[in-house]
C-alpha cells in the first residue's frame, strides 16, 4: 500500500498538501533585512547591535541573513548608503536655479523634512553612525551632505548676499537641523502639519541677524579635580568623544587617568558604568539649566531666552560630553536608556510648557516639535563646529522657539 498522508496525484503529477507546501522566500527579503538593520543601527548604534537581533526583527534566521550579507559591516554600509541615496534622489527632484530663491529654498526644506519624517526610525543612522564607515564608503554619504548644504547655502546667499561665508554656513546648518529633527525624537504630529511647521520655521532662520564672530579666547586651564573618580570620568569622556566608546579600553582609561586598570575598577564596575555616569552628568546639567533659567525670569518669553542661553553655554563648555551624549546611548543597557530618556522627556515637557505660555496659538504638540527642533539645532551646531560661539547659536535657537 502506498502512503498518501501528505501527497496526492492529479494527472499523474504529485501535489503537496498545505501542511507540507514549500515556503517561498519573499521577493523583498533583502529589503526587509535592510529595513530591520537600519532601525537597529539607528536606535542602538553600530557596535551595540548584534546580527541575530536584526535577523529576529526581519523574521529570519541568522544563517539566512548571511546568505544576503557576509558580515555586519557590509549590512551597515548598505543601509547607510541607501538612506543617503534616498535623500539625494529627493533633493535632485527639486528644480534648481528657480527665479525666486526663497521658493527654491522652501522646496528644499520641505523635501528634507518629508524625507526625515518618512525615515524617522532610521534617521539616527544618517546623523550619527556614518562615522563608522571606512573612508571610501563614507565618501558617497559625505557627498550627499555637501551637495545638500551647498544648494541650500546658494539660495540663502541669493536672498542675503551680504552674509559672510561663516554666517551662511551656520544658518544653513541650523535650517538643516530643524527639518531633519524628526529623526531625533518620537513626538507625534500629523505628517502634513509637521512638514509645514518645520519648513516654515527653518525658512524663518534666513533673516536672523548674527553677531560678528569674536576672536576665540585662549582656553582656560583651570584646576583639575583631585578625586580619582572625577579624574577617571573626565578622561573617559575625552577618550569616548575622540575614538568612540567601543574602541576605548579600560587600560587606556587608566593610563589617561594616571591609575592602573585595577584602580579604575575600584570606582566603576566597567566601561558601561563610566558611560552611564557621563550620561547622567549631562542630564543633570541640562536639568539644572531649567531651574536656573526660571529663577531669573519673570515672563514666559524671558524664560525661553534664558533656557536657550544657559543650555547653549553648557553644551559649548562641554563639547566632549555632548559628543558622547549624542552618539553612544546604544551602549547602555535597555533599562538604563529608558531611565535617561524618561528624564529627557521631562525636560522637553518643561521647555514645551513655556513655549506654549509664550505662544499659546501653537498648542502643545507643535510647541513640542519646535523644542525638539531647537535642541537638535543646538546639538548639531556645537557638535559640528567646535569654534561656534554661544552668542551666535543662541539667536538661531531663540528664533525657532519664539518666531520672528
Amino acid at each position: 500500500m502506498t502512503a498518501r498522508n501528505d501527497l496526492s496525484t492529479s494527472g499523474g503529477r504529485p501535489r503537496r498538501s498545505r501542511s507540507t507546501a514549500v515556503r517561498r522566500r519573499p521577493a523583498d527579503r533583502r529589503q526587509q533585512i535592510l529595513d530591520a538593520a537600519a532601525r537597529a543601527f539607528s536606535e542602538g548604534g553600530y557596535h551595540a547591535v548584534r546580527l541575530d537581533q536584526i535577523a529576529d526583527d526581519a523574521g529570519i534566521s541568522a544563517a539566512a541573513l548571511y546568505r544576503h550579507f557576509p558580515n555586519k559591516y557590509a549590512l551597515f554600509c548598505e543601509t547607510t548608503s541607501g538612506l543617503a541615496e534616498r535623500l539625494a534622489v529627493a533633493i535632485a527632484g527639486v528644480e534648481s536655479d528657480q527665479p525666486d530663491p526663497r521658493t527654491e529654498l522652501s522646496e528644499l526644506l520641505a523635501t528634507i523634512a518629508t524625507t526625515a519624517i518618512d525615515n524617522r526610525r532610521t534617521g539616527g543612522l544618517y546623523r550619527w553612525e556614518s562615522q563608522y564607515l571606512d573612508r571610501s564608503d563614507a565618501e558617497p554619504v559625505r557627498s550627499v551632505v555637501i551637495t545638500q548644504h551647498r544648494r541650500m547655502r546658494t539660495q540663502l546667499i541669493r536672498i542675503r548676499p551680504e552674509l559672510s561665508r561663516a554666517d551662511a554656513d551656520l544658518i544653513t546648518s541650523a535650517m538643516t537641523s530643524v527639518v531633519a529633527s524628526p529623526a531625533t525624537h518620537r513626538a507625534s504630529l500629523p505628517i502634513r502639519d509637521a512638514q509645514t511647521l518645520l519648513r516654515d520655521v527653518a525658512a524663518g532662520l534666513v533673516d536672523v541677524e548674527l553677531p560678528v564672530p569674536r576672536p576665540e579666547p585662549p582656553a582656560p586651564t583651570g584646576l583639575a579635580p583631585s578625586a580619582k573618580r572625577e579624574i577617571i570620568l573626565a578622561a573617559s569622556i575625552s577618550l569616548f568623544a575622540a575614538r568612540g566608546f567601543h574602541d576605548v579600553t579600560i587600560e587606556e582609561i587608566g593610563a589617561a587617568s594616571g591609575v592602573p586598570a585595577s584602580g579604575v575598577y575600584r570606582h566603576f564596575s566597567g566601561k558601561a558604568a563610566i558611560l552611564e555616569a557621563a550620561f547622567w552628568r549631562a542630564s543633570d546639567r541640562t536639568t539644572a539649566c531649567i531651574t536656573d533659567a526660571l529663577a531669573v525670569s519673570s515672563t514666559p518669553r524671558e524664560a525661553i531666552v534664558e533656557l536657550v542661553r544657559r543650555y547653549v553655554e553648557v553644551w559649548c563648555g562641554n563639547r566632549d560630553l555632548i559628543m558622547v551624549y549624542a552618539s553612544e546611548i546604544g551602549h547602555l543597557e535597555p533599562d538604563r536608556r529608558t531611565a535617561l530618556r524618561r528624564q529627557q522627556r521631562i525636560n522637553v515637557e518643561e521647555w514645551t510648557t513655556w513655549v506654549v505660555r509664550s505662544r499659546p496659538e501653537l498648542g502643545a504638540a507643535r510647541a513640542r516639535y519646535l523644542v525638539h527642533a531647537a535642541l537638535a539645532a543646538i546639538s548639531d551646531l556645537v557638535r559640528l563646529d567646535r569654534s561656534s560661539e554661544p552668542a551666535r547659536i543662541g539667536p538661531l535657537a531663540q528664533r525657532i522657539l519664539l518666531g520672528a
